[in-house]
């Protein structure tokens, strides 16, 4: 065989490979996901909000993906949820087969520099969000707080977990922005040990927690009217709560209520899920799809209502949209906010 005949056998081997293993990435998402065992990685404890409608997405959502995996809820809480996103963007496989539910702060925190954020969160891709969210500021009855005006005159015990927790956060934000004052008692779990203390007595209250959750968590508390809502800590009021005041309304300067809405800006994708960078682009297609059809499930939605958890989603796009836009914010008022989040650690 002469060298030019060697040379053109060589090519034409090397195409045929070429375009087979193009086929290969190019697969049928039904081929990859068929028989497959999917991680969905839920960024808090058991027993809370997002573990209970993170483990309801991965029973329905399975059927809606081609191939019908399993989804295995896999738990994954250290360091406020940033583990699980660190997890996600440096060592979870990028093929579609990992996905997550976070805590909606994190995609934003490395907007304020965060080093522990070991992520850019506009890289992620984004399969939707399962509502927007309204937080609570709240304390016991037997408080005698009965209005947030009041906590501008009073100090007033909050528990929260981490004080660089989203909790801990949002009080200290309210007492710089707002005049309230919140002495912020740290060091608890999670929301469910915090509101243990609440019913113990060890503290008045606790400063943000969703809307959603404390329907779904503790039902008891609103039947037997156990806590007084303070304020709503939101861009908006939610329909449930007409009567309860909005937490931009007391901001003391227009600067103070621009510093508040950047604050709450993450509750607008108020349960976010994820994936990591860089998926095949029929897989992340497949896995949002399958999101927003899990969303609309009849069977879903029945079960999630059964449970009080709220459902308005998000598509992927509109979230990583809004991202984009929040990620322009002007460095002054980042700078603002950001130094009211640093001061608890």
């Amino acid at each position: 065989m002469t060298r030019v005949r060697q040379l053109a056998v060589l090519a034409s081997v090397a195409g045929i490979a070429l375009a087979f293993s193009g086929d290969i990435a190019a697969a049928d998402p039904a081929d990859f996901y068929r028989g497959k065992n999917l991680d969905l990685i839920i960024s808090s404890s058991v027993g809370g909000g997002y573990d209970v409608l993170g483990r309801l997405v991965a029973e329905h959502m399975a059927a809606h993906i081609p191939g019908n995996p399993h989804i295995v809820p896999r738990n994954m809480p250290a360091a406020g949820g940033l583990a699980a996103m660190n997890f996600l963007y440096q060592i979870a496989p990028k093929d579609g087969s990992t996905f997550a539910t976070v805590q909606n702060p994190n995609p934003f925190v490395p907007l304020f520099g965060e080093p522990a954020a070991r992520f850019d969160a506009l890289k992620f891709t984004y399969l939707g969000s399962a509502n927007s969210e309204v937080a609570i500021a709240f304390v016991w009855k037997t408080s005698p707080v009965k209005t947030l005006q009041d906590a501008m005159t009073r100090e007033t015990t909050m528990g929260t977990t981490g004080g660089g927790s989203t909790s801990a956060f949002q009080a200290r934000a309210m007492n710089v922005f707002t005049g309230t004052k919140f002495k912020v008692i740290t060091g608890y779990p999670g929301s469910t040990e915090a509101f243990l203390a609440v019913e113990r007595g060890e503290v008045e209250g606790y400063p943000s927690i969703f809307w959603t959750t404390l329907k779904a968590t503790k039902p008891d508390w609103l039947r037997e009217n156990s806590i007084v809502m303070l304020t709503q800590l939101a861009l908006e009021k939610h329909s449930d709560l007409p009567n309860v005041p909005l937490i931009l309304d007391f901001a003391k300067t227009p600067e103070d209520r621009a510093a508040l809405e950047l604050m709450l800006a993450s509750q607008l994708p108020g349960r976010p899920y994820l994936a990591p960078p860089s998926l095949p682009p029929d897989r992340a297609k497949a896995l949002q799809d399958a999101f927003m059809a899990t969303m609309a499930d009849p069977r879903f939605l029945d079960i999630a209502k059964k449970r009080d958890l709220e459902i308005q989603p998000k598509s992927g796009p509109e979230v990583q949209a809004f991202l984009a836009r929040i990620y322009q914010t002007p460095k002054a008022v980042v700078d603002k906010v950001n130094a009211v989040r640093l001061a608890g650690q």
